[in-house]
């Protein structure tokens, strides 16, 4: 003991089971956003999202369907056939206001429920054909109100934000790990580069 003493295998510098060393912690790659451009992001989506409310509330009033039910049209349209259970959980509705909202759209011939092929004692609630009728002529009157808002705005002013828009519902779906699987995303692309292609071609 008295040469391990002398040796110094016991002082400060020698290593030891009892006093690991610790590696320095390492330090977190710096944010692609900075925290005042979030900060700033947040307060113009909550602002979007209140002007939002107003706009649909206004937009609705001659509407025989309010915009929760317009919603869910617009919800099953994209997504197909659902149990309540999931469209609950999808679209953030509780389920005594869900299924309020399904009672006033089957009573209207919007949705129907049918057999769930994979279990027989649930059911899945599907949109019909009225209901399709019914997004198209709602979808066509929106577009129509939205054009005249954006009466000083240019089409490429109008496709630049709808980019915009299209990106930061992908992040936050992403976010969530939920797939977007709304066919009207990239259709009006389409659509557009066919009128395109068509007016190049014409004689």
């Amino acid at each position: 003991m008295r040469d391990l003493a002398r040796s110094g295998a016991c002082g400060p510098g020698a290593p030891s089971s009892l006093s690991p060393r610790t590696s320095p912690i390492p330090e977190e790659p710096p944010l692609p956003v900075s925290h005042d451009t979030a900060v700033e992001l947040v307060r113009d989506l909550l602002e979007l999202q209140r002007v939002m409310k107003r706009v649909t509330k206004t937009d609705a009033g001659p509407r025989r369907l309010n915009p929760t039910a317009i919603a869910l049209l617009y919800y099953l349209d994209g997504n197909g056939p659902r149990r309540a259970t999931v469209m609950a959980a999808e679209t953030g509705l509780g389920p005594s206001g869900l299924s309020r909202q399904l009672a006033v759209l089957e009573e209207e011939g919007h949705v129907e429920r049918t057999p769930d092929p994979d279990d027989g004692r649930a059911a899945l609630v599907a949109i019909t054909d009225r209901g399709r009728e019914h997004v198209r002529a709602v979808l066509e009157q929106d577009a129509q109100r939205l054009a005249a808002r954006l009466e000083g705005w240019d089409e490429e002013q109008a496709r630049t934000s709808r980019g915009a828009i299209n990106e930061i519902t992908t992040v936050f779906l992403d976010s969530l790990g939920v797939e977007r699987t709304t066919s009207c995303r990239d259709q009006p692309d389409r659509d557009h580069a066919d009128r395109e292609h068509e007016e190049q071609t014409a004689p």
